[in-house]
């Protein structure tokens, strides 16, 4: 069995006070839409917010047991900072620096990293990049497009209702 999952994250105002930001994600089962969730923060990034969709899904479904067993998990994200992180194995330095990067700054987003990297090392999880909001023109940019709107209607509603009080 195989699952695929789009993750993306979305924050309005993003990097002044009071940002209001969502993470959403959809798991296919071989092929099929099985599960999708998405929820709106305050006070965030976006960069958070996309590290969050992608450790939100892979929790889901390595904790659910309707998920388990499988042969493979892809993880598609248009996230450079995650799949880059992936990828060329920043994170290997991180750890080995104490949590701080090449300028011997901490590391933004470690409860995140922390909670993804264990999945970087299994070897029947991939992360691939897609490309972003790209107009539905296949599949991969179909799946994109429906978690960006997910994220972006859920930090909306969180807007509107934080407005109204």
């Amino acid at each position: 069995m195989i699952f695929e999952i789009y993750s993306d994250g979305s924050t309005r105002g993003n990097g002044k006070a009071g940002a209001v930001g969502a993470w959403a994600y959809v798991v296919l089962r071989d092929g099929e839409k099985f599960c999708y969730e998405c929820k709106a923060v305050k006070d965030t990034t976006n960069q958070r917010m996309e590290l969050t969709a992608a450790a939100e899904a892979l929790e889901y479904l390595f904790y659910n047991e309707i998920c388990v067993p499988f042969d493979r998990v892809i993880i598609y994200t248009d996230s450079a900072y995650l799949h880059n992180c992936y990828v060329q194995k920043w994170y290997v330095n991180w750890q080995s620096n104490g949590w701080r990067n090449s300028k011997k700054e901490p590391v933004a987003n470690q409860d995140l990293w922390e909670r993804l990297i264990k999945y970087f090392e299994m070897p029947e999880v991939e992360f691939k990049k897609v490309k972003g909001h790209a107009g539905n023109r296949n599949e991969h940019e179909r799946w994109n497009d429906f978690v960006d709107v997910l994220a972006q209607g859920a930090s909306e509603d969180l807007k509107n209702e934080s407005s109204n009080n």
